[in-house]
This record gives C-alpha cells, sequence and structure tokens, in this order.
C-alpha cells in the first residue's frame, strides 16, 4: 500500500510561487509578509490539507508546560490516592508534549491549607491548573484569579457549573445521589435514613457530598415523601468517637434499618456494624472501590458501592491540557461525566483498573 506524501511547507511554496521563508512565516505568524502573499499561502494550505507537524514544532521552539494538580493529603488506600495513583499514566502522555505535571496537596480539612498551597502552585507559573473544588468560595476565588491570568483549570471530583473552567471530569454528584437513593429504598421502603457526614461538613460542606445529597432529597421528595432522614456526624479518624456516637444512636433508634453516607468513608460505619452483629438488618450504602470499602462489600455488610474509573481522572486531564496548550483544541464538552458503577458482593471481585 502506497503511503500518503506528506505535505510539507516547499510544496506550498512551490504551488503559491513564494519562497519557503514567506510559507514558514504566514504559517508560523511571524515576521512581515504582504496581504497578497499570506491570502495566497493560506488559501493553498487549506486546498491541499496541510497540517502542521506539532511535535516538529514544539522540538523546534523548546517551549516547556507545566500542568499543576491540587488534591487534598491522603494516607494509602484513601480516595485521593486512587486519583494520584493516575499521575504516571497521565505523565506518559504528557512527556512527549515537554508537559510536567506536578502534585500540590492541602489538608482535605483546612480552608487555610487550600490557600498556602495555591500559593505554592502559583510560585511554579503553571500552564495549567487541575484541582478539587473542595471549599466552594476559596474554589471560586481560585478559579477567578486563574481566569483573570488566562490559565485553565479543570476540575475533577466535583464540579461548580456557574464557574469558568475549561473542563470537569468526574461523576455527576446529584446524578450519584439520587441513584444511591433508589437502591437504598427500591426494594424496601424507608420510614427512616440515617445519613452518616464528616465533621469537615459542619463548617465547611463538602461540594461532592453536598451534591450527592441534594440528588439523594431529590429522589425522596419524589417517590417517598414522607421519609424522615436522620444526620449524624462522625470523623474520619477517631474510631472511638464514632463508637460512641453509633452506639448512642441505635440505642435511641433501633429500627432505624437504611444507612447512607455521601463520602468514601462507608468502611467506618460498616465497621461498626459488623462488630455489633448488625450488617444482616441494615441496608447500607456508600461511595468508592477503596480496598475497605470493598472488603465490607463482600462481607456483606455494605450492600452495594457507587463507584468510577478513579484512576483514569488524571490522564483524562492530561490529554484536554495536551490539545488547549499543543493543538489549541477545545475539549468536546465542557463536563465529561464518567460512568457510574454500581458494585455488590457478587461483581467486586471482578472490578479492575482500566488505564486509558
Amino acid at each position: 500500500m502506497n503511503e500518503e506524501k506528506r505535505i510539507t511547507v516547499k510544496d506550498i511554496a512551490t504551488l503559491a510561487g513564494v519562497s519557503k521563508g514567506t510559507v514558514d512565516r504566514v504559517l508560523h505568524n511571524r515576521g512581515e509578509v504582504s496581504e497578497a502573499s499570506r491570502e495566497k499561502v493560506m488559501r493553498i494550505a487549506r486546498q491541499i490539507g496541510y497540517k502542521p507537524n506539532m511535535h516538529a514544532s514544539l522540538l523546534a521552539s523548546q517551549k516547556r508546560y507545566v500542568m499543576v494538580c491540587m488534591i487534598p493529603e491522603y494516607a494509602p488506600g484513601e480516595y485521593w490516592d486512587l486519583v494520584a495513583k493516575g499521575i504516571t499514566a497521565a505523565q506518559k502522555k504528557a512527556e512527549p508534549f515537554r508537559i510536567s505535571i506536578q502534585l500540590f496537596k492541602y489538608d482535605l480539612f483546612s480552608e487555610r491549607s487550600m490557600d498556602e498551597c495555591f500559593a505554592r502552585v502559583m510560585e511554579q507559573r503553571p500552564d495549567a491548573v487541575v484541582m478539587a473544588p473542595t471549599f466552594q468560595s476559596r474554589a471560586r476565588a481560585i478559579m477567578d484569579e486563574l481566569h483573570a491570568l488566562d490559565i485553565p483549570c479543570l476540575l475533577i471530583d466535583s464540579c461548580l457549573p456557574d464557574c469558568t473552567y475549561l473542563a470537569y471530569f468526574g461523576m455527576h454528584m446529584m446524578r450519584s445521589g439520587y441513584l444511591a437513593a433508589h437502591l437504598l429504598t427500591d426494594r424496601c421502603s424507608a420510614d427512616k435514613i440515617v445519613v452518616f457526614r464528616i465533621h469537615k461538613d459542619m463548617e465547611s460542606p463538602n461540594n461532592s457530598a453536598e451534591s450527592r445529597y441534594a440528588g439523594f432529597r431529590q429522589y425522596l421528595e419524589e417517590h417517598a415523601p414522607h421519609t424522615e432522614l436522620i444526620h449524624l456526624y462522625i470523623h474520619p479518624y477517631d474510631r472511638e468517637y464514632n463508637r460512641t456516637v453509633l452506639r448512642s444512636f441505635f440505642v435511641a433508634h433501633p429500627d432505624v434499618r437504611h444507612i447512607i453516607t455521601f463520602n468514601s468513608r462507608v468502611h467506618l460505619i460498616a465497621e461498626y456494624l459488623k462488630q455489633e452483629g448488625r450488617e444482616s438488618s441494615t441496608v447500607l450504602i456508600g461511595f468508592d472501590h477503596l480496598p475497605r470499602n470493598v472488603g465490607a462489600l463482600e462481607d456483606g455488610t455494605v450492600k452495594f458501592l457507587i463507584t468510577q474509573h478513579t484512576e483514569n481522572i488524571l490522564s483524562l486531564c492530561a490529554q484536554t491540557v495536551i490539545n488547549h496548550l499543543i493543538y489549541h483544541v477545545p475539549p468536546v464538552q465542557r463536563d465529561t461525566f464518567l460512568p457510574m458503577d454500581i458494585l455488590t458482593r457478587y461483581n467486586a471481585d471482578f472490578y479492575r483498573p482500566v488505564l486509558i
């Protein structure tokens, strides 16, 4: 099979009747060229379907780019650990285009820490910033600042539709909460549901958890409007405190069977239920395929996990940044919602990373 001949600058110069230097100046928008020559070169280039060799142009320019990712700190096996593990695949995509990817972390429970993290990020003079809008008000201010500096911002974990950003990758948070309500109540109606939240949410609500909760409430208003919701707060790292909260709750509400949490820490509740022998009498639903969550799913304490291929998020961001910075191609759509996967004890063992 004959390979299609690559169209070169020399071909355009010959057809347009100008020098290669003139063609180069027109195509790269540099130097002075007469308007007649410019129009002729561009017309010929369009007619013959000329496409620039972006790799060659990039190598010639020697320009380097920096993509910075701002995410909360994490321990091994936590949600943000799964996100961060995707950085290797993202770097493999970005390296040929001279784009380095840097990871900056902040305290999930401190807005001040997020501010300090952003200050460190800006010291890197980034060409693109990926972040999770953990604290809504601060995230909005950051996006405004980046927009003023013409630095593209990409959102992960949750989005803020009324803000300016290049792209979002993650679940549709409201729809995932709607789905969770369906799974929790479809086969067994609930007079009462206990919603477990993390202590951070009392002062600075987590954007993703709040969006899921809004979808959850919407489903109940449409299908089970008389259901009573009880809210309890637990601590992500204080097991004894959580045991006290849970024990007091079930003493006061022994008949409550339906339980949900909108964050990735359902294993904290599952651990107590199993220790107290309550796993068979409750319907517990959570989010994200963390190892401890999957363990609680496989032993039957958790009935459903709603999850996504978290390991691909940074790779998707890297491809979008490449398209934006190198090829000047905008995203096909601003919000890319990843599929919501429903795991049970019977299929969790087959859920494997699928790197893209």
